[in-house]
């Protein structure tokens, strides 16, 4: 099976995972566990999906730099894109970190068309009837960040703030009320630049105006 792009990549892993159900086993002292933990279901499903991406013959690779946006580089036919990869309980509004904000920043900044990455989302739903064991993959996303963000009460984008600092960015409800996300590529990279706004720094190379025109002009 020859995979030619991203897009490709995504129909054949929608096709295949939605509906399929799996199991994350503990075997400790002789004695095996089926786990049913959000976290652990989350966490495990981002490092699987990669693995499953090579087993279809995809070349993908882990980013530069194992902390920065973003996590993988993908390459079909010579062109590169770049993916990040998600996963959360689909019974639940989506809560993972989409990116470090200042890393967001520095990363964009240097190469401005890393805000074309493609987000790759699992959600799935932990089975807990009373019976079955492990979980259901419920849906496959591909998304660009715009169509998963939106304005948030407190800041022009959802974010995560710590000690008066911002930290993650974080999506939008896009599985229940994607009319909420940006409209466009052009309303996200704003509400960024009015983020930074609210929040300057002495460690980045370059001010909210810089940052915007430098994108902008990509």
């Amino acid at each position: 099976m020859e995979i030619n792009n991203i897009f490709e990549l995504f129909d054949i892993t929608k096709e295949k995972l939605e509906g399929q159900h799996g199991t994350i086993t503990i075997n400790f002292a002789n004695r095996s566990h089926v786990y049913s933990g959000n976290d652990v279901i989350g966490n495990c499903l981002q490092e699987w999906l990669p693995n499953w991406f090579q087993y279809l013959g995809v070349n993908i690779v882990p980013g530069e730099h194992t902390q920065a946006f973003p996590d993988f580089v993908a390459v079909f036919n010579n062109t590169s894109y770049d993916v990040e990869v998600k996963a959360w309980n689909y019974n639940n509004n989506p809560a993972f970190d989409l990116a470090n904000f200042q890393s967001f920043l520095e990363t964009t900044f240097d190469s401005p068309g890393k805000l074309d990455a493609y987000y790759f989302i699992l959600g799935y739903k932990p089975m807990d009837d009373g019976f079955s064991e492990g979980f259901k993959v419920e849906k496959v996303y591909l998304k660009n960040i715009w169509e998963i963000t939106a304005p948030a009460q407190k800041y022009p984008i959802g974010l995560q703030v710590k000690r008066n600092q911002p930290y993650a960015m974080r999506p939008t409800s896009f599985h229940k009320n994607p009319d909420k996300a940006f409209k466009s590529k052009e309303d996200f990279i704003n509400a960024v630049k009015n983020t930074y706004d609210l929040f300057p720094s002495t460690s980045l190379k370059f001010s909210p105006d810089e940052w915007l025109n430098k994108v902008l002009s990509y």
